[in-house]
């Protein structure tokens, strides 16, 4: 077992010429990204709040991979610094961004970029698809109830796909499984800022790749998540056992079937065959989805960005899910049933 010490707060850049980078929420994929960007020539700092600030601050963020295991020692706070940030990644769960951005909008100037990094449908996406306004302000008042993410300039957003691996074993560690990716691409057609952000955060382990279609991506992530994280509830079940049992199995594909054809109504074009979809869930192997993680840790289901507005989007289209509503429902009544 290799144990390996970084510290976040050496660099051997001028402190002035580094930009300056937030991440707001240090669950798995906050978690995650810090681990990767502890090593950049960056100002990093954290938000975290309750026993995570305390671990952090305690005992920094401890990371496994395999055999391997990193701490990391971060700033740390349950408040962004006070000096404008040039990047801001708010990582949590759907319904914990509006408050998350609360920990960081003293920071947020003009030119700050903030890549949000979420499970389901992102709020500014929404508005880009072919949906009504009046529907589109409905819809995106479930996500954001206060208008906090809504203050956030699209061209200065740019949307994430997270495929990482990872779980929180406890207050400020995090388990990681295998090699993380996430693609990046400007939420507004036409912005060209991810290639800024890339010499900041990539280090040449190929962790971040830019997509000229970040809307493409998250549709086909979307459909990945919707298919699996209900079901994964309802069987107590991880990746592997919704993929290798033949009535899962069918359950799966006419969830995906559902969501990308709801996805090309909505415009969104290039989606990944559905056969490609059903290979990505193979390849999670015994990972437990995000939404199976929350249950068995008896913490809130993200069951609105996930289900309730999909389903609305697509009644908005003329669309029925039977498959992806029963699925929503069940969840939603077996989730009640804890308390």
């Amino acid at each position: 077992m290799l144990l390996t010490i970084q510290n976040t707060f050496a660099c051997s850049r001028p402190m002035n010429k580094m930009p300056r980078v937030c991440i707001a929420g240090m669950g798995g994929m906050g978690g995650t990204f810090a681990s990767i960007l502890s090593s950049r020539p960056v100002m990093l700092s954290v938000v975290a709040r309750g026993s995570t600030l305390q671990a952090l601050r305690e005992n920094g963020l401890v990371c496994q991979n395999g055999s391997e295991i990193t701490r990391h020692s971060l700033r740390v706070n349950d408040r962004a610094p006070s000096e404008i940030q040039d990047l801001i990644i708010l990582s949590g769960k759907s319904y914990q961004l509006p408050d998350l951005f609360k920990t960081v909008s003293h920071a947020v100037g003009p030119n700050t970029l903030i890549i949000p990094v979420l499970n389901g449908l992102p709020w500014w996406m929404i508005a880009q698809t072919n949906t009504a306004r009046s529907i589109v302000k409905k819809i995106t008042h479930t996500l954001d109830p206060e208008g906090n993410l809504g203050s956030i300039p699209t061209e200065n957003i740019i949307g994430c796909v997270a495929y990482a691996f990872a779980q929180v074993t406890a207050p400020g560690k995090v388990n990681i499984s295998g090699s993380p990716r996430f693609i990046l691409g400007n939420a507004l057609p036409g912005q060209n800022t991810v290639d800024r952000v890339l010499t900041w955060l990539e280090g040449g382990e190929g962790h971040f790749a830019e997509t000229p279609d970040i809307k493409k991506e998250i549709w086909n992530k979307l459909s990945l998540n919707v298919a699996t994280n209900f079901l994964s509830v309802l069987c107590e079940g991880t990746l592997k056992i919704l993929s290798s049992n033949p009535d899962l199995c069918v359950l799966v594909r006419r969830c995906l079937v559902e969501i990308q054809v709801l996805g090309q109504d909505c415009g969104i074009g290039g989606l990944l065959p559905i056969d490609e979809l059903m290979s990505k869930v193979e390849q999670g192997g015994n990972h437990p989805t995000s939404m199976l993680q929350d249950y068995l840790r008896n913490k809130p289901l993200e069951l609105a960005a996930m289900g309730d507005v999909i389903i609305r989007l697509a009644h908005h289209h003329g669309l029925v899910l039977p498959t992806t509503e029963a699925l929503v429902g069940l969840t939603r009544n077996k989730a009640s049933r804890r308390y």
